[in-house]
This record gives structure tokens, C-alpha cells and sequence, in this order.
């Protein structure tokens, strides 16, 4: 395939799927998406905190 076909094709399908993305983005959404959006970001937060070490729980201490 010649480089400026590819092009040509590539910005076709571009600019078809900016389109698409425009008409979602114009669509309203239900209040439950917002609220399973708000959870989800609540999930992804408590799961990074828990991936990430814990400090230490007792000090020792030399007598």
C-alpha cells in the first residue's frame, strides 16, 4: 500500500471515530452512571491505597 493511500485511509477512519465519540459525548447519562462512576473511582482509590506498603506498626527500641 502506497504511504499517501495509508494516509488517506487513516485520517478517514480518524475522523469517523472523533464523530462517533462527539455523538457519545452528546448523549445524557443516567444518574446511575454517575453514581457506579463516583464507586468506581472510590474502588480504584482503596485498592492503590492498599497496594502500597504499610508502615511499620511498632518501633523497637533498644532498653
Amino acid at each position: 500500500m502506497l504511504p499517501a493511500t495509508h494516509l488517506t485511509l487513516h485520517e478517514y477512519r480518524a475522523a469517523e471515530l472523533r464523530e462517533e465519540a462527539a455523538e457519545y459525548a452528546r448523549v445524557p447519562r443516567p444518574e446511575s452512571h454517575r453514581i457506579r462512576t463516583r464507586v468506581g473511582l472510590r474502588l480504584v482509590e482503596w485498592g492503590t491505597r492498599l497496594a502500597q506498603p504499610a508502615p511499620p506498626r511498632h518501633r523497637t527500641r533498644i532498653a
